[in-house]
């Protein structure tokens, strides 16, 4: 806010001009070049599509007219982007990470500080379904066909899909400790999508993104899914099926560095709200059965708070990382 000392006050018309540029607005933040997304991810990937899709409604839109651009930075479960955006390019209001639920729990697997808390949420824009999906030939037409089968062979039953760690994985275990059966997880580079194909595994967990070409082209199924399909209307829920588990979201967003101003976030909260509502964005929701949802700026960082003390818990519970030790008074 301008100040003024009491000397500089004068009457007449001097004082309203005086008041008028004292109460007239600064500017608000725009980009003065080319703004960067990054994808922590392979450009195959589901988050990478979604990274796409917002970038194709950014320029249907011409929402930044000094441009925009995105890139993958991959490595050390998304801890290469996160240390570019967060630590390299601390403050930089012209880089923005894409936002999913590995870039909270990676950081506590492997117990890096280049976590969270060097960022600050834009907004939360989509929720992705988790698919239990099974090779086209497969015998297993129900999750109690595959439960079944785990019982009878404890520890034979593969869970294929990525790092271990991942929502996918963690959902799997959820299921198997409130049906009481034992399962193998095993991880692969390309999501076990290979090995589920070629019926190596018994099933995988995944998004739509990543299986809708090849359920369509029956070389997989979906035997039920963590929300209603709506390309999908026959296939079963979760509980409809018969189990309450809990259900980790699969959410897709933005963060950028932490030391960013309040003007930067809220041009962003903006930007992404056009996107959101653009007609290429809303093809890409139906495309892959998302479920549209936001959340922005200071609620979604209480969130990722929130979700950083759940799956640190989740993971202390399933034996993923030590306990932390007490120090010695």
């Amino acid at each position: 806010m301008f100040k003024m000392s009491q000397k500089t006050i004068v009457c007449g018309a001097a004082s309203l001009a005086v008041f008028a540029f004292a109460s007239a607005p600064a500017l608000a933040w725009k980009p003065s070049k080319e703004v960067e997304l990054i994808a922590h991810v392979k450009t195959s990937s589901s988050t990478y599509a979604f990274a796409s899709a917002v970038l194709a409604a950014i320029k249907d839109e011409k929402l930044l007219p000094k441009g925009v651009s995105l890139r993958s930075i991959r490595g050390a479960r998304g801890g290469k982007a996160r240390a570019f955006v967060g630590v390299k390019n601390k403050g930089n209001p012209h880089m923005m990470q894409a936002l999913t639920p590995s870039q909270i729990n990676n950081p506590i697997l492997s117990k890096s500080k280049i976590d969270y808390k060097l960022f600050r949420g834009v907004a939360m824009m989509v929720v992705t379904p988790l698919n239990i999906t099974v090779p086209g030939k497969s015998p297993y037409k129900t999750m109690n066909d595959i439960v079944a089968d785990a019982k009878k062979r404890p520890g034979k039953v593969i869970h294929g899909g990525g790092a271990y760690g991942n929502v996918a994985s963690l959902v799997g275990e959820l299921w198997a400790r409130e049906a009481g059966f034992k399962q193998t997880y095993v991880a692969y580079e390309k999501q076990g999508m290979l090995e589920l194909l070629g019926g190596h595994i018994a099933y995988g967990m995944h998004n739509p993104a990543q299986i809708d070409k090849y359920v369509k082209a029956g070389k997989l199924r979906i035997i039920a899914a963590s929300e209603k399909l709506g390309a999908y209307p026959k296939v079963p829920t979760f509980k409809e099926s018969g189990y309450n588990f809990p259900v980790l979201k699969q959410y897709r967003g933005w963060w950028l560095s932490r030391d960013v101003s309040d003007d930067v976030i809220n041009f962003y909260v903006g930007i992404m709200d056009k996107v959101r509502k653009s007609a290429s964005f809303k093809k890409y929701e139906k495309k892959y059965n998302m479920t549209s949802t936001w959340v922005t700026g200071k609620a979604l960082d209480k969130m990722l708070a929130e979700e950083y003390k759940n799956y640190y818990k989740l993971d202390t519970e399933l034996d993923l990382i030590g306990k932390k030790k007490k120090k010695k008074k």
